[in-house]
Formats: structure tokens, C-alpha cells, sequence
């Protein structure tokens, strides 16, 4: 009961302050703290937002183990969306050496307005006792599910404190919905600190897909790949059905850069193999089709290149399964309504659980540690994948 109550208290909390900021009520500040985002092996890219326009703004970044200069943007201009809504970006990179790095926002005369730090891991460690177990939290689909997110997100910051987060997609309901972004994607986050140290790796889903590419708060990048110490990470656009993306993966998949990995993932909104869904959407109005070429056409190039694991969402429920020796899980639990109709039946999953989740990774030098967890923080699901299998 307790826990209902904070619940609602917190959301409220949320709702209120978005209202103040958006009727003038409150000064010249944050309303978004900065969130960063993944965009590759080197660089990351910082998403802010203010109720104002501030003068001067730049991103400045430094290693925090020894007396490095300080890297200095440019001058940023904000994205106006409205005459509370200022959004800010700027790229902090590239950063070539494993380590603990400090950024600043400042404006004006070098006046800071918030600083943060993060680890990065661009190669393989040297001393891997002193860098493993890298922590990484999942979610996926949380969309309108704010109460259910924020009890997720509160639970997961309670058990780690990850070094990177991934969303497999669909952030909020409404992509153009500034309220949810707020107060349904931003401020759970904030709020349990769960990305003050710990970049995104995003993959876009179909609620949160941009047609114009602008993507104001995440990155504006459709698919891209980045190396996490000895992982290959490699994020695909299941909304774009672009011969390009099919080159550049086939491309990625057969490169030195992901060959040469201990562990190669993938991240994609919509899953290759589908099971449950509206029966009626699936069959009637045809969404059996939405990304049908991730099964068709990329699929049997993860098979080809040897793809150890892949992470999707779009299904609001938790699979697990294993087709030529790659790992397909789906994890879009965070929030949105659970999926109960089965709709297919691909004869690839061993798990299946129909509860709202996150997902606990830890890389290590030889394995990966997997964890699902639900509502009420228990584990519904646990493998490991190792070095060679």
C-alpha cells in the first residue's frame, strides 16, 4: 500500500512541475537534465532542455585521472520548440582511451549550470579485474506506463548502478507528445539518477519514430554500431526499410571491428520472430507486417555472422529463445499494456513470461550475465552466455 502511494505521489510530482514550467511559474532552469546517448565506439551525445534561451552555451569534457586539457564545443544553439520547450545538443568525443571523464554545461562567462561524469569503455581493458563486471540496465516499451516505469526504474537503481543504459524502443507513447517525454521518459530517469552516469544505447521503436529524422530527445541517428570493451553492439531502425541498412549491416556483421569481438549484440525495436499480439491488429489491419524484413532479410545475416544475441522490444511481454546458435529475447515489459494473445508460433522460445520487466546485464571478460527481473524485483529469467559457445 505504501508503495501505491509513493507511486502516485511521485507522478504527481512529475505532472505538477511539467505544468509550472510550461505556464512560466517557474525561472530560467533545467527542465531536463542532460541525458547522454551512445552514437559510437568514441563519441556520445548530450540532450538537454531549458525553459529558456541561455547565452553562450557549450559542452566541455575532461579525463578525471589526470591533468588532461579540457575539450570545449562550439557554441550551441538550442532546438525552440516552444517558448518553454529549448533543447539543447552537443558531442562529447572522440574519446580514444578507457576511462572516467567529466562534462560540464556552462554559459555566459564559463558560468557551469550542472556537471556529471561517466565511464567509457572503447577497448578491451587492460586490467580487466579493475573494469568487469560492466553493468547494464534494459528496458523497452514503457510508453504511457508511467507508474509501472517509475516502479522499475526505482527498483533498478536500488540493485546497481549500471555503466550504460539500453532502450529497445518506444520511450513514450506520442513522439510528439511533449508532456510524455517529461514526465514519462525523462523524469523516472532523473529522478532515481539512473542516467547521471550511464549513456544510452537507444534504438528507435514505432511509437517514438521521427519521419522527419529529428528526434529532439534522443539520438537522431537511425543505426549505428559501437564497441563496449570486448562486445560489438550493433542498433538497427526496424521502422526504415532501406536497402542501405541492409548493406551497411551485412557490411558491419562481416568487419574486422565486430569479427574480432568476444560478444556481438544486437538491438532492434521490432522482433525477427513475433508470438503475441492483438489478434485483431495482427491479422485485420496487417501489423503481422511492421518489420517483417528484420526476420526476412536480417535475420538470416545474424545467423550468417555468427550473432551471439538479440535484444528487441515492441511485444509487451518477456521471451527467450535460441535459433542457429543465436539469442533471441524480447523485452518490452516496461510499461505498456501486457500482450496475452499468442498470434504465431515460431517453435524458438523456452521462456515466456507475460509480466512487466527489466533486464540486468553484466559483461565480463568471458561472459555475460543475464537477469530479468519483475515488478516486485524478483528474477523470472536467467542465462549466461559464454566466451566461445
Amino acid at each position: 500500500m505504501f508503495q501505491t502511494y509513493s507511486v502516485i505521489i511521485t507522478n504527481i510530482k512529475y505532472k505538477t512541475r511539467n505544468y509550472l514550467y510550461n505556464h512560466g511559474w517557474l525561472p530560467c532552469s533545467l527542465r531536463k537534465e542532460p541525458i547522454l546517448y551512445m552514437i559510437d565506439t568514441q563519441k556520445l551525445m548530450a540532450v538537454w532542455e531549458t525553459n529558456c534561451i541561455l547565452d553562450n552555451v557549450r559542452i566541455q569534457w575532461y579525463e578525471k585521472s589526470i591533468d588532461n586539457e579540457i575539450n570545449r564545443s562550439d557554441i550551441l544553439e538550442p532546438i525552440e520548440i516552444d517558448n518553454s520547450h529549448y533543447v539543447y545538443k552537443g558531442i562529447i568525443g572522440p574519446i580514444t582511451s578507457n576511462g572516467y571523464y567529466e562534462f560540464e554545461i556552462i554559459h555566459s562567462l564559463y558560468t557551469k549550470i550542472i556537471s556529471s561524469y561517466f565511464q567509457f569503455f572503447p577497448s578491451i581493458p587492460d586490467d580487466p579485474n579493475s573494469t568487469y563486471p560492466i553493468q547494464i540496465i534494459a528496458f523497452a516499451d514503457n510508453q504511457f506506463g508511467l507508474s509501472v516505469f517509475n516502479r522499475l526504474v526505482q527498483s533498478a537503481s536500488q540493485k546497481t548502478s549500471p555503466n550504460f543504459i539500453i532502450h529497445a524502443g518506444d520511450g513514450v507513447q506520442e513522439y510528439n507528445n511533449l508532456q510524455q517525454w517529461q514526465t514519462d521518459f525523462y523524469d523516472p530517469l532523473a529522478n532515481y539518477k539512473l542516467t547521471k552516469h550511464a549513456p544510452i544505447i537507444y534504438a528507435h521503436g514505432n511509437h517514438d519514430f521521427d519521419p522527419k529524422n529529428l528526434y529532439n530527445y534522443t539520438t537522431d541517428t537511425s543505426w549505428y554500431s559501437l564497441t563496449i570493451a570486448n562486445t560489438r553492439w550493433i542498433v538497427l531502425d526496424s521502422n526504415i526499410d532501406d536497402i542501405n541498412q541492409d548493406l551497411w549491416l551485412s557490411n558491419e556483421l562481416s568487419s574486422p571491428e565486430t569479427q574480432n569481438k568476444d560478444f556481438k549484440i544486437v538491438i532492434v525495436h521490432i522482433p525477427p520472430f513475433m508470438e503475441f499480439w492483438d489478434p485483431i491488429a495482427w491479422n485485420e489491419k496487417k501489423e503481422k507486417h511492421w518489420g517483417e524484413f528484420v526476420r526476412t532479410r536480417f535475420a538470416p545475416l545474424f545467423n550468417k555472422y555468427g550473432v551471439d544475441l538479440v535484444i528487441s522490444g515492441h511485444q509487451h511481454n518477456y521471451q527467450r529463445g535460441q535459433s542457429n546458435g543465436t539469442v533471441y529475447t524480447i523485452i518490452g515489459g516496461a510499461g505498456g499494456e501486457l500482450d496475452f494473445d499468442r498470434v504465431e508460433d515460431w517453435s524458438i522460445y523456452n521462456v515466456v513470461r507475460k509480466t512487466h520487466h527489466y533486464i540486468s546485464i553484466e559483461i565480463w571478460s568471458d561472459k555475460i550475465i543475464w537477469k530479468a527481473y519483475n515488478l516486485e524485483g524478483f528474477i523470472i529469467d536467467s542465462f549466461e552466455l559464454r566466451k566461445g559457445s
